[in-house]
């Protein structure tokens, strides 16, 4: 499948993956902290899902990016 933007449609596709990519980011950020202070094995797992998630959408968001 192949998708076709005009140019204002592919600023606009690459400004929004932009913000998400640095939302994503500080997301792992975030969830890297709260693993590094987690008290239980509950916490960790919690923590490390939640981390694994961030860092898929990381990598889809870059390639998307890497794509345009």
């Amino acid at each position: 499948m192949t998708l076709k933007f005009n140019a204002n449609e592919k600023i606009t596709l690459e400004f929004s993956l932009i913000e998400n990519k640095v939302n994503t980011e500080s997301r792992i950020r975030y969830y890297t902290d709260k693993l590094n202070a987690s008290n239980s094995i509950t916490d960790v797992r919690k923590a490390t899902l939640q981390l694994a998630v961030q860092k898929e959408k990381l990598d889809s968001i870059t390639n998307l990016l890497n794509k345009l």
